[in-house]
């Protein structure tokens, strides 16, 4: 849905007039006086912090904006929409812990950008992707997991329109992850780069990644419920409150089965062992916080095959993420996990591939 209101192209352009506009619907009578920039983190997209000065003694003093002011924006307009509509028309639904949002916008030439809480003035606790979670942690994210699936778990709502603006997990969907496995120059460069070197030369293999993703697809079509998955449930993107709640960050929100996102989160969250050793109970914890929530959950042996299916979504999210987006000690540290999960759980076997 467009915005009236013009997205800004630059930093630069960020004035306490736009602001005031910018916040005005969700904060009535609000007025801007002066804006500044103080921190700056680029990344998959731009993170501000702003300091603002208002006429209101209960506005924050300063907030994050999520933008897309870096070189490569243009060519991931629509993850800015789809965040958009992930803090306009999804986390309203959902009662889970994520950032307050004070504007969600997207404009009719595709810029999009939010504006959110300064969670540090909160003192929540960020998670690292390189240091993994323990097993009641992990627990507690799931359980928030579960609540998001549970919303719209198998609801006619996901088919009928109502959530037209969700991507799906379809080869379409991840069209510039397919491009690299299609193309062999482009493909080597990730398989050279360290996260390659550190995985087991059987996994290298883009056409049997392709036609494993393919079968993962259609079983998921077969077998399993839809929902709203999160689309990126990495430790980068969670974090504790002072309550100890788990929070949930940068969603992306995709329409596919469950596994995606337990598969996604417990495997690159959990270090190689303790995934190991607590996936099938932290499976099960899962399955029954949905039973909590009034979802006829799925047997454990047909979700555990689900599970070992969808390892292939973050395998190939990660051995193909842009350096650009994460550092190349955590996509490493995130793809050598995807690889160890696959050759466990044998994933290329059951997908028949």
């Amino acid at each position: 849905m467009a915005d009236p209101l013009r997205v800004p192209d630059q930093a630069n352009d960020i004035s306490p007039r736009w602001l005031t506009s910018a916040l005005a619907e969700n904060q009535p009578g609000i007025q801007v006086h002066s804006v500044e920039i103080v921190d700056v983190v680029k990344g998959a997209c731009t993170k501000l912090r702003l300091a603002l000065r208002t006429n209101r003694s209960d506005f924050p003093a300063t907030v994050l904006m999520k933008a897309g002011f870096e070189p490569h924006s243009p060519h991931m307009r629509g993850m800015h929409v789809n965040e958009v509509h992930a803090y306009r028309d999804l986390l309203p639904t959902v009662e889970i812990e994520s950032p307050h949002c004070f504007a969600a916008l997207a404009d009719d030439t595709g810029r999009a950008l939010v504006i959110l809480e300064d969670l540090c003035l909160r003192n929540v606790r960020f998670l690292e992707p390189q240091k993994p979670i323990n097993f009641n942690l992990a627990a507690r994210f799931l359980d928030g997991l579960a609540a998001l699936h549970a919303r719209w778990w198998n609801s006619p709502r996901l088919r009928d329109g109502s959530f037209a603006w969700v991507p799906d997990a379809s080869e379409a969907s991840l069209a510039h992850y397919f491009e690299l496995l299609l193309t062999p120059e482009h493909f080597q460069t990730f398989a050279t780069a360290p996260r390659g070197a550190a995985m087991p030369r059987v996994i290298l293999d883009p056409a049997r990644i392709r036609a494993a993703h393919a079968a993962m697809r259609i079983a998921q079509a077969k077998h399993e419920a839809l929902v709203i998955n999160h689309g990126d449930m990495h430790l980068g993107n969670l974090y504790v409150d002072a309550q100890g709640n788990p929070g949930f960050l940068d969603a992306q929100p995709r329409l596919g089965s469950w596994s995606i996102d337990v598969s996604y989160f417990l495997i690159a969250g959990l270090d190689l062992e303790d995934r190991r050793r607590w996936q099938a109970a932290l499976l099960q914890h899962y399955l029954e916080a949905l039973a909590v929530r009034g979802v006829a959950a799925p047997l454990f042996d047909d979700a555990w095959s689900a599970y070992r299916r969808s390892v292939i979504w973050g395998l190939l999210i990660w051995l193909l993420n842009g350096s650009n987006f994460q550092t190349e000690a955590n996509n490493t540290a995130a793809a050598s996990r995807f690889a160890m999960a696959m050759i466990d759980l044998d994933t290329f076997g059951i997908l028949g591939v």
